[in-house]
């Protein structure tokens, strides 16, 4: 009986340590998928504190623009809704929508989803997320409307 309980503590301790990543040092990366393609991302600028250990790291990008002119399009079709999500979800996300060098657009997220642009052309989005308890990060992608 002893030997079960302790095993089973041990157990469960163990189950938190995986579910909640207190060793984490920077924030989760989000999973960018449309109907089930999934959509790389790139890392920005970031704060974050675990367990034991705090970062920020500062990645020097300008704005999402920036961060995807090295990423490769993924193209998808006018009016497809992109599914965003995180493990752990954060307390908010902003996005902004970058098309040519104009002025990021603030983005609608309803659902964990933005629906892609009706125009034709190459958009790069910036996702900024905050965690209340660990801090925040900045992320980009980048598609191809046809």
């Amino acid at each position: 009986m002893r030997k079960s309980l302790l095993i089973g503590s041990v157990i469960i301790i163990i189950a938190l340590f995986v579910q909640f990543e207190p060793f984490r040092d920077e924030p989760p990366d989000p999973r960018v998928e449309i109907q089930g393609k999934s959509i790389p991302t790139v890392q920005g600028t970031f704060c974050w504190s675990g367990l034991f250990s705090g970062q920020c790291v500062d990645k020097i990008y300008v704005d999402g623009l920036h961060m995807t002119e090295k990423s490769k399009p993924v193209t998808v079709m006018p009016n497809e809704k992109i599914q965003i999500s995180f493990d752990p979800e954060p307390d908010t996300i902003k996005i902004l929508q970058f098309n040519n060098k104009e002025t990021g657009n603030s983005v609608t997220l309803k659902n964990n989803q933005l629906v892609t642009p009706k125009k034709s052309g190459t958009y790069a989005y910036e996702l900024q997320a905050r965690w209340s308890e660990n801090g925040d990060g900045q992320f980009a992608f980048l598609i191809k409307v046809d």
